[in-house]
């Protein structure tokens, strides 16, 4: 699920990222909580199952 949430922030951020450069700049949504949130959740998850 980590990896879920780590992937979908990160699509989010570069599909309005991208849509601001195509309109000649402007904002953007940096999904930085769910980056945050599913990189946490995957490491615990790789951990876990290492051990």
């Amino acid at each position: 699920m980590g990896g879920l949430w780590l992937c979908g922030g990160l699509a989010v951020t570069a599909i309005s990222y991208s849509v601001a450069e195509e309109q000649g700049g402007g904002r953007f949504i940096l999904a930085w909580g769910a980056i945050l949130f599913g990189g946490a959740q995957f490491l615990r998850g790789l951990v876990k199952m290492s051990s």
